[in-house]
């Protein structure tokens, strides 16, 4: 199997690109690019200048704000088949957000030029990537409700339920979050500290 087609394929299990044709996968697949990052690895920084749209292979991906004081807030945790770093490309304003490769991560990438081109020239593409941002809008929204309404403990306990539904394995014991997570990634995603995440 060549390069060009693993890659065809690949895109083809990434939700947001299930229903495109093989015309259209192909001419995404000929744009991308592919990069690596190791645990930790920064992906980009907030307040930088965006110049790539990230899809996940395999790994996981921190999305997160830093406040002037330093304290982070992590506002997704992304998996294989997540797309990210779409907004800054959009409106070519620096990246609202930053990554960091939370364990060892593959990429595929794509240029601005090319994610430009592509939402331009091919409609159901530019409808798939619209609909995932609908649904992270939706979830940031109900996210600063989360943090306007809910107590610290409040807000913990919602994050595992949203984890679950995302990211959640049934087992016979009931159901398992499938990804790996720190108390300090819990307690950053739920806007509050260790101790109380522990």
């Amino acid at each position: 199997m060549s390069a060009a087609t693993s890659t065809v394929e690949y895109l083809r299990a990434v939700p947001a690109f299930s229903g495109l044709s093989d015309a259209q996968l192909q001419m995404l697949a000929r744009s991308v690019g592919e990069r690596s990052f190791a645990r930790g690895a920064p992906i980009f920084h907030q307040g930088s200048r965006g110049s790539e749209l990230y899809i996940i292979v395999h790994g996981q991906v921190q999305i997160f704000t830093t406040s002037e004081a330093g304290q982070e807030l992590t506002l997704r945790i992304m998996c294989a088949g997540d797309f990210f770093g779409e907004l800054a490309l959009l409106d070519g304003l620096p990246r609202s957000a930053g990554a960091r490769a939370m364990c060892k991560t593959s990429t595929l990438t794509l240029s601005r030029a090319a994610f430009l081109h592509t939402i331009n020239t091919c409609p159901p593409i530019a409808a798939a990537i619209l609909e995932v941002m609908a649904a992270r809008l939706r979830q940031s929204t109900a996210y600063v409700e989360q943090l306007a309404r809910l107590s610290a403990p409040q807000r913990v306990v919602r994050q595992l339920l949203s984890l679950a539904e995302h990211h959640g394995v049934s087992e016979d014991e009931g159901t398992r979050i499938a990804i790996r997570l720190t108390q300090d990634d819990l307690a950053s995603l739920s806007g509050t500290t260790r101790e109380t995440a522990n």
